[in-house]
C-alpha cells in the first residue's frame, strides 16, 4: 500500500478489492454493524458513569469534523463535487449539536437520521469502487458507525426516547426534505454536475440499480422502506416500555 494508493483514488470497479453489495467486503461491514449495535449497548451506562464521559463527547465532535472534512476535501481532488446535503452528513451535524447540547428535540432527528443513515448506508453501500487499499473503504465504515453510536448511546446511557407522533413528524420532515433535494439536484444537474443525487432521490443508486425498472417505483419503494424501518427502529427500542405498560395493565 502507497501513499498515493491509501490517500488517492484507487478503484477497484471490478468490486474484487471494493465493496459491493454480497461480497465479502460489504459481510464485513455488517459485521461490524452488528458489532457496534451489540457494544454500544453494552457498555454505554459504564462510560456515562466513568469520569471520561465529557472528554468522550468532545473526542467525538472533534472526530467527525475531521472526518467529514476528510470526505468532501478527498471529493474535491478526483475531482468530484461534494457538499453537506447527503443523508449522513445531516447525521453528522445532528450528532455534534446532540454532543454539544444533550438536547432532547435534537435526538428526535439524530435516532433516525443517524441510526438508520449509518445502518443503511453500510446495508446498501456506495463505495464508488474504492479498494480497502484506500482511505475511503474506512472512512465510509468508520463515519457510518460513528453516527450509529452516538444517538444510540443517549439511547442507551441517557434513556432518550422518540414517541411515535415524533416519528410521524420526522418521516414527513424527510419527505419534504426529499422534495427539496430533487429540486437541488436539478439544479446541480443544470450547472452541469450530472453525478448530483443527494440523498438518492434524482435517479436509481448504482448499488440497487438492477432491482427496480423505473425510478417513480424507485422513489415510491424508498419512501415506503424508509417509512417502515423507522417503524420497525421505533418498535424495536420501545418494546420494553410496551411490554411493561401491557404488564401494569
Amino acid at each position: 500500500m502507497t501513499f498515493d494508493k491509501f490517500f488517492g483514488h484507487d478503484y477497484d470497479l471490478n468490486f474484487i478489492d471494493s465493496v459491493k453489495m454480497f461480497n465479502i467486503h460489504h459481510y464485513i461491514y455488517i459485521s461490524f454493524v452488528i458489532a457496534t449495535y451489540v457494544l454500544v449497548l453494552k457498555f454505554a451506562k459504564k462510560i456515562k458513569e466513568s469520569s471520561n464521559e465529557e472528554k468522550i463527547k468532545i473526542a467525538l465532535i472533534i472526530w467527525l469534523v475531521v472526518l467529514e472534512i476528510i470526505y468532501h476535501v478527498h471529493n474535491w481532488t478526483a475531482p468530484r463535487f461534494s457538499i453537506p446535503l447527503h443523508v449522513c452528513s445531516v447525521g453528522v451535524m445532528l450528532n455534534i449539536a446532540l454532543l454539544l447540547t444533550n438536547n432532547q428535540k435534537v435526538f428526535n432527528y439524530a435516532f433516525f437520521y443517524g441510526i438508520l443513515g449509518g445502518t443503511m448506508a453500510l446495508l446498501f453501500p456506495v463505495s464508488f469502487g474504492y479498494t480497502f487499499r484506500n482511505i475511503r473503504y474506512y472512512h465510509f465504515l468508520l463515519i457510518h458507525l460513528t453516527i450509529i453510536s452516538i444517538p444510540l448511546y443517549y439511547y442507551k446511557a441517557h434513556g432518550f426516547r422518540v414517541n411515535y407522533k415524533t416519528t410521524l413528524r420526522v418521516f414527513r420532515t424527510s419527505v419534504i426534505i426529499m422534495m427539496l433535494m430533487i429540486i437541488i439536484n436539478g439544479f446541480l444537474h443544470d450547472l452541469g454536475i450530472p453525478e448530483a443525487n443527494y440523498w438518492f432521490v434524482s435517479f436509481i443508486p448504482s448499488s440497487v440499480e438492477g432491482v427496480f425498472n423505473s425510478w417513480s417505483t424507485y422513489i415510491v419503494t424508498f419512501a415506503a422502506a424508509v417509512f417502515g424501518v423507522m417503524n420497525i427502529l421505533y418498535f424495536t427500542t420501545h418494546y420494553n416500555d410496551i411490554k411493561h405498560k401491557r404488564i401494569a395493565k
